[in-house]
């Protein structure tokens, strides 16, 4: 395993945060995480970053998730510090201004590319606030999950991407870009390893394989009542034809979906070779008080299922806090939000759309 160090670990209080953490020692009132926020090497906030859910591990520590996306990002930049923004909360209920309380900061950096260039695009890291008296407060990175660039091709390490963003065949993976994508190509995989040896007395259809000779073979007529073995009638191959075969069924596209009246923003879906889609994007909605009509998508797009349901979960509201709604995506392509916006919507507040789904073919 490489000992290439983890990024993204130079962590602490600024002085505000600091600040701020004395002035509640003995008062019983506590904090809020309010947004998060990517600074490039000029100090510049350029992204607003999405909050997950706050939790509390083990005693006085906050475990607080936190996620980028791309989603309308114009201008490509390298970010070399991550902003946490929190306000004090005074008998249940936010006071006060928002304070700068917490930078992570990584000396080279991470490029974060522009929508068009990379759609999709995300970065997601967990860090871990340890609570004492005011000069005892520790931000730590969470390192579950996390993999090193350093120990992508390394024995024991984990498999590179090839140009695509998926695990090439070659080094054991599917090949596939989606997780419907790695369903399909899976599901060929059992078929191929659950390959028994010829029967003599079986029944072939044309596509079933079998073992002879110790190869695999796939059956290119069909018998019925079965046959001493005919080389004629079967064509060796290997797994790994089979797989990149199943591969090339459907030619790759990636489309930007118009917005409809109403909303603004970004919306972009792009289906793999297996007809996986996935659908990303950051759109922004006037305020509704029922369903609205997003956009609509072409033919080549529309999913498999009667209806495909989705969530989108705001950067933030009017009063700090993210939230959640529900939206549709109809069998003739209407991606509909079918939740109402809530009142504590604020202006300028997005909804990251990422969900996957498969197309009709």
């Amino acid at each position: 395993m490489s000992e290439t160090p983890v990024k993204w670990t130079a962590a602490g209080l600024t002085p505000e945060g600091n600040a701020l953490q004395a002035a509640l020692l003995g008062t019983g009132d506590g904090l809020t995480f309010t947004r998060a926020a990517a600074a490039d090497a000029e100090g510049v906030e350029r992204l607003d970053l999405t909050l997950q859910a706050p939790c509390t591990v083990d005693g006085p520590k906050c475990r607080v998730p936190v996620l980028l996306t791309n989603a309308g990002v114009e201008t490509g930049f390298t970010m070399t510090e991550l902003r946490f923004y929190v306000r004090r909360v005074t008998d249940g209920a936010p006071t006060g201004e928002e304070v700068l309380y917490a930078t992570v900061t990584d000396e080279t950096g991470d490029p974060i590319p522009t929508a068009a260039q990379s759609p999709g695009f995300t970065i997601d890291w967990a860090f871990v606030f340890q609570f004492g008296n005011a000069s005892e407060v520790t931000v730590t990175l969470d390192p579950v999950g996390l993999v090193s660039i350093g120990m992508v091709g390394q024995p024991g390490g984990v498999a590179g991407l090839d140009e695509n963003g998926a695990v090439p065949i070659a080094q054991g993976g599917t090949g596939a870009t989606t997780v419907q994508g790695v369903v399909d190509a899976f599901g060929i995989f059992l078929a191929l390893s659950a390959a028994a040896a010829y029967d003599p007395e079986g029944s072939y259809a044309v596509g079933d394989y079998c073992t002879h000779g110790g190869k695999l073979h796939k059956c290119n007529t069909p018998i019925d009542g079965g046959e001493t073995w005919n080389a004629a009638h079967w064509m060796e191959t290997t797994v790994a034809k089979e797989l990149a075969g199943k591969a090339n069924a459907i030619p790759p596209e990636s489309v930007a979906i118009p917005l409809n009246s109403g909303f603004t923003g970004t919306l972009r879906a792009e289906r793999n070779q297996f007809g996986g889609v996935l659908l990303t994007g950051a759109v922004v909605p006037s305020a509704i008080s029922g369903s609205a009509l997003i956009a609509t998508l072409p033919d080549g797009f529309l999913p498999k299922a009667s209806e495909e349901n989705f969530s989108a979960v705001s950067n933030r509201g009017a009063d700090g806090n993210s939230f959640a709604t529900l939206g549709q995506i109809s069998s003739d392509g209407n991606v509909n939000l079918w939740r109402a916006i809530p009142n504590n919507y604020a202006a300028n507040t997005y909804l990251v759309i990422n969900h996957n789904y498969q197309a009709r073919t």
